[in-house]
């Protein structure tokens, strides 16, 4: 019978290894930084910031370690050893291929192509089983990351639609500093009441045999810490639901590269199967996921009659009255709102009770109201998506640092001429 109880203890005792760690703190340093940027866009286009940076980081760093527990276990539970898994030549690789374009730096692609190096040349030496396998239980943390919390921190944006004009959506930008625990293989004289007695099944991920033929060959849990990161967009749906759709897409990919991983331990046509899996369906994922968020109608658009509502900020008015993304709000106090400015002019007489019709994204009509006696209202604080194309949006869009280069010796042939 697997230990789980002494194994979670264990997890526990070390994880804190992890979060001491200086490069934890690097992490979140940089996760803030990151916050931080985007509450200044979300004050410069809105003229609010929906959740300060702080509290963001706060967030992240619940859930990384959250998420740092299930993967310390799935690491273990599977037996799975970073000893020849060639991480020296995965992370600058990862590097490398963050300058042709950011999404590439994950270890799906890196890991990949290490992988099919040594299987097709024979260099650099790696356990493919034992990388694909780590692979894999990283992007299942990051799977079950994006489900709970990839849509807390959502950033509201306004982009040009040729189609649809502006329209309202979301950019998810998530990061987590993930502290966990993995295992290596040592050579060391330990008294056996020291030593977890595993069963025999273990390890499922097995690692390359010349390894544990020594006796005194034992595994050895590490604290290390990883970053995890969560980039989409939202347009056609809320932040929630486009988070558990890329999430569930993203776990189907985690539990695949993990039975292959299982596998090619045992069988060398299955480490093919694995290095070629990662990467590939990794960028499936991403490809079709923008085009069938992209091909379907947005909800945030302008509606035919009254104002709709991409977000709200925290605290406000709206938040209280039960306002939401893809709301639309028909009447308030009794005026139709027909034209933009309509809402304004009713608010800007600071009434002291508020009463509104709003309409669901699924159809039905609710009711809402609020008393502010004696100081009035003269501001809902929701952020409405614009009626004309004449309001600020963004341009999301990732360029890598190749394209970065292209752009800049374009510019200066077009001015020289």
């Amino acid at each position: 019978m697997f230990p789980f109880f002494k194994i979670i203890y264990l997890i526990l005792q070390g994880l804190p290894q992890a979060i001491l760690n200086p490069f934890f703190w690097m992490v979140i340093f940089l996760v803030w930084n990151q916050y931080r940027r985007a509450a200044e866009m979300e004050k410069k286009m809105f003229g609010a910031v929906k959740i300060n940076p702080q509290e963001k980081v706060l967030y992240a760093i619940f859930y990384g370690c959250v998420g740092g527990l299930i993967g310390s276990l799935v690491v273990i539970l599977l037996g799975i050893s970073i000893t020849e898994a060639g991480l020296i030549y995965v992370w600058p690789l990862a590097l490398v291929l963050m300058l042709i374009h950011p999404h590439l730096m994950c270890f799906s692609y890196a890991g990949g192509i290490v992988s099919i190096c040594y299987l097709i040349f024979g260099y650099p030496k790696v356990d493919v089983a034992g990388l694909m396998g780590l692979v894999a239980v990283l992007h299942l943390v990051e799977s079950t990351l994006i489900y709970f919390a990839g849509h807390i921190n959502a950033v509201p944006i306004f982009m040009k639609s040729e189609r649809y004009g502006i329209i309202g959506g979301f950019s998810l930008q998530e990061f987590w500093p993930v502290p966990i625990m993995l295992l290596t293989v040592i050579t060391a004289e330990i008294p056996a009441q020291a030593l977890v007695q595993m069963p025999d099944w273990w390890p499922l991920i097995r690692p390359y045999s010349d390894i544990l033929k020594n006796p005194s060959a034992i595994f050895m849990m590490i604290p290390v810490v990883a970053a995890l990161g969560y980039g989409d967009i939202a347009l056609a749906g809320t932040p929630k639901e486009r988070c558990r759709s890329s999430a569930k897409n993203l776990l189907a990919f985690s539990l695949v590269l993990l039975f292959l991983s299982v596998m090619a331990s045992r069988a060398r046509f299955f480490a093919y199967a694995a290095a070629l899996f990662a990467p590939t369906a990794h960028e499936f994922l991403i490809i079709y996921g923008k085009k069938t968020e992209k091909s379907r109608k947005p909800l945030y658009c302008r509606p035919q009659q009254g104002e709709r509502v991409l977000d709200v900020v925290k605290g406000s008015p709206a938040e209280r009255l039960g306002l939401g993304p893809g709301d639309i709000i028909l009447s308030v106090n009794g005026r139709d709102i027909l034209h933009q400015g309509d809402l304004n002019e009713v608010l800007s007489q600071y009434p002291t009770y508020i009463w509104i019709a709003v309409k669901k994204p699924d159809g039905s009509i609710k009711n809402a109201e609020m008393n502010a006696y004696p100081q009035g209202i003269n501001s809902l604080g929701a952020i409405l998506v614009p009626e004309n194309d004449d309001a600020a949006y963004v341009v999301m869009e990732e360029a890598g640092f190749f394209e970065w280069i292209k752009r800049i010796w374009r510019g200066r042939r077009h001015g020289s001429e």
